[in-house]
């Protein structure tokens, strides 16, 4: 709390955004507006906290095209958060505010800068089969692929999700984000989450509150568990020896979900966790720097 007040006595700010013609600059409604970090790398996340004036209120918020839910933590203070996909093009993109007060209507907008990112290559030389899929495999491959994607491109406007994510397994990063890799020389997708290090059939945990939106066997990432976290927030959890959740089952931050293995196309036992945010997977790293558990205002 205290570190916020500083900052909403330190940013109180004028020019930073431009009124479009519904509104006067003497109609603005923010009183203090912190980004971190202040630009958007692709793969990336940002933290957004904003202080409303008394007598406005906060009605929607959009990046881009997208519609952007945002958490009420009461007094005019609004937490939201905001995304890059890995083949975001680099440039600026519109953040929009949009306020009501006394009954008329406010527009604020200003502009985020997204950043390219290079992340690291691993060239590998493996079977033929783990390039390419026989058609039978392949239809199952794309049929897992599209069932995660739809389940992750529906946007609660609840959230559920609170201050202090918790890693699902607190271990060594065996891979990262966004690391691209060459089968062969082939191009394949970049790495969508990270694995983490764990032991055959060690306890994997909710980071926070949430509903389980899918629980599916998958050809390469075996027993895998979704969790929607609200507002578009959604993790993953990959190469469960156990599933221990059922689909439509809410979970508290911390809970059981499963087992740590290696079902599915894998070399070892671990864990994949990925993030996705608004239909974009994100750097769950970013994630926890920004809402974890050590985090404090």
């Amino acid at each position: 709390m205290i570190r916020f007040c500083i900052f909403l006595l330190s940013s109180i700010w004028a020019g930073l955004f431009t009124l479009n013609s519904m509104a006067s600059a003497n109609d603005q409604c923010l009183a203090g507006f912190q980004m971190e970090p202040a630009a958007l790398y692709q793969g990336g996340l940002a933290r957004i906290d904003l202080q409303v004036t008394r007598g406005c209120r906060l009605e929607k918020v959009s990046f881009g095209k997208k519609t952007v839910p945002f958490k009420n933590e009461g007094q005019g203070h609004y937490v939201l958060i905001v995304g890059a996909g890995l083949k975001e093009r680099p440039g600026k993109k519109p953040l929009t505010f949009h306020f009501l007060r006394d009954k008329a209507r406010l527009t604020l907008s200003r502009q985020i800068q997204v950043k390219k990112k290079h992340y690291k290559a691993e060239y590998l030389k493996v079977k033929k089969k783990m390039v390419s899929f026989p058609p039978d495999i392949l239809k199952r491959v794309l049929a897992d692929q599209r069932a995660v994607h739809r389940v992750c491109n529906r946007i609660r406007p609840e959230i559920y999700w609170e201050e202090g994510f918790v890693w699902p397994v607190k271990s060594k990063i065996l891979s990262p984000f966004g690391l691209r890799r060459y089968f062969n020389g082939k191009p394949r997708s970049p790495h969508s989450g990270v694995d983490l290090r764990a032991r055959e059939n060690t306890p994997i945990k909710s980071p926070n509150h949430g509903v389980v939106v899918l629980v599916r066997d998958c050809y390469l990432s075996g027993n895998t568990v979704v969790i929607d976290h609200g507002g578009g927030l959604y993790t993953l959890y990959a190469h469960l020896s156990k599933v221990m959740v059922k689909q439509g089952q809410r979970v508290g931050k911390g809970q059981l979900i499963g087992l740590a293995g290696s079902t599915g196309r894998v070399t070892g036992p671990h864990l994949h966790w990925g993030v996705s945010l608004l239909g974009q997977r994100v750097d769950p790293v970013m994630l926890m720097k920004l809402l974890g558990e050590k985090r404090s205002l």
